[in-house]
């Protein structure tokens, strides 16, 4: 008998499911929507995404719907139902390298021509924006018209207000390019030589990002988020976060004015997200602010030094059950050397704390294959070591990455680890963690982690290639041998 999973909920369904801060009312002739290349759960739980649709549609005359991945279908508007193609618009909401290949099936399967310089004056403009776009964008080269670079809240205004003039006009699309020049932050691949200046919203410490749609059908359940922190302050070797943003924190009184928005939204928990929320210096007087008006919360990560059994009885009074921390790895003198500070003791302490406290999970993610190597030992003795003095109620959760060297850090020159060393690497830590009670351990695929690192710096020669990967069913690396072009990202 076949396996029954769950069933798809369709889009009206979704769309019923949603309590939202704004209403939009749709013209007859569709404007613009904005494609987020996961499924919907995981698109309720992106900031970024979230907070450039809605001041899309806070633009006068104007409106954009949302298109997200679910399944192989070719991806249609969330609120109109049309497809990408009918839409003289299409905005990209990249986070990820990988979100390439996923946008260039989504084009394929939506009937538009992928390759920027092949589409006419009936095919949508399409503009990209996004951390993956920010740090590196040639890869996307052959397939936008235009990439917004940086922080996008003013960018992705003045960006309309050119393309309105330029659509009242009847102008052609090389002089909607021309007008684009306009803006710093407008990465055109039709004109390289242009020096580009990331954009910086220098308002978000009084403007934070927040859900302006909640769903117990998204990532978080219906929870409200917040955008606690920006950047990070550490400057880890390793950090692409570090690389796009400066570190800032939001306005303790701003968020809790704001939180009145997730009272509209019938939000009962209030989700507190962002690169260093542990770092925010007034987290603890928000957390107690937000059990006061009877809200649960959680927090996208802490710490590992930071918290303090305050802190984390404050996170289980308000239902959190696992704490994620990010220790990187298994080494002390390395993890100190690569940016993060919290010793072997710390992170000790911090187990037998979150156990005694009443969390059941204690998440924690590392990271193998770094420049500076490390024995696979050093993260099965700190585990072990954790496994013995962690009160035995605590589940241990390990995810395991490969590094990937992400343009702008300080490693952006390094190599990729060989898969080969990475794979006896996770089968070690695999065969040993995974045996100890208690604990769990997960990895990423190394053959995607493989691609992700290509995609971190490659051209537009690497774009083209992976559309033809796309076209023939080949792995990426086959069919850059086939083309005879060097493939590997291992240095």
């Amino acid at each position: 008998m076949q396996k029954r999973g769950k069933p798809r909920v369709s889009s009206s369904d979704l769309r019923s499911g949603e309590r939202r801060a704004f209403e939009i009312r749709f013209p007859r002739a569709p404007q613009a929507v904005i494609l987020f290349p996961t499924p919907y759960k995981n698109g309720l739980a992106n900031l970024g995404f979230l907070t450039i649709w809605r001041r899309l549609n806070a633009i006068p005359n104007f409106t954009c719907d949302r298109a997200f991945l679910n399944g192989e279908a070719p991806p249609k508007g969330f609120e109109t139902d049309l497809p990408l193609g009918a839409f003289p618009l299409v905005f990209i909401s990249s986070s990820f390298e990988l979100d390439l290949e996923t946008v260039i099936r989504a084009l394929l399967a939506s009937s538009i021509e992928p390759l920027a310089e092949k589409r006419g004056p009936g095919d949508p403009i399409i503009v990209a924006g996004g951390m993956s776009l920010t740090l590196n964008p040639h890869p996307w080269g052959p397939f936008v018209d235009v990439a917004l670079l940086g922080e996008g809240e003013e960018a992705i205004e003045r960006w309309v207000g050119i393309y309105q003039r330029w659509q009242a006009c009847g102008g052609s699309r090389g002089e909607l390019l021309e007008s684009a020049a306009e803006l710093p932050c407008a990465w055109l691949p039709s004109n390289l030589k242009r020096t580009v200046i990331p954009a910086k919203y220098n308002a978000w410490p009084d403007d934070p990002a927040v859900s302006p749609v909640v769903s117990r059908e998204g990532h978080f359940g219906e929870c409200w988020l917040v955008e606690l922190s920006r950047g990070c302050p550490r400057k880890c070797l390793f950090c692409a976060v570090c690389a796009t943003y400066d570190p800032r924190f939001a306005k303790a009184e701003v968020v809790l004015r704001n939180m009145t928005q997730s009272d509209c939204l019938g939000a009962g928990k209030v989700g507190l997200v962002g690169g260093a929320v542990g770092d925010h210096p007034q987290l603890k007087r928000l957390l107690r602010a937000i059990l006061e008006a009877g809200r649960q919360v959680t927090v996208s990560s802490l710490r590992i030094e930071k918290a303090d059994l305050e802190l984390l009885e404050l996170l289980v009074r308000g239902g959190l059950g696992t704490l994620t921390v990010a220790p990187e790895t298994g080494d002390e003198q390395l993890r100190l050397s690569i940016g993060k500070k919290a010793s072997d003791e710390d992170l000790i302490m911090l187990a037998k704390q979150a156990g005694q406290a009443g969390l059941k999970t204690l998440r924690m993610y590392f990271l193998i294959g770094l420049p500076e190597p490390e024995d696979p030992e050093a993260i099965i003795s700190l585990t072990r070591r954790l496994r013995q003095e962690a009160p035995p109620r605590l589940k241990l959760d390990l995810s395991v990455s490969s590094f990937i060297p992400k343009p702008g850090t300080p490693w952006q020159n390094a190599p990729f680890a060989p898969t080969k060393q990475l794979d006896q690497i996770k089968a070690r830590l695999r065969s040993k963690i995974g045996r100890m009670a208690g604990v769990s351990i997960h990895f990423e695929p190394t053959r995607m982690e493989r691609l992700a690192a290509l995609l971190s710096k490659g051209d537009a020669n690497l774009g083209v290639s992976l559309l033809r990967a796309v076209q023939t069913g080949r792995p990426l690396e086959q069919q850059l041998r086939i083309e005879k072009v060097p493939s590997s990202p291992e240095g």
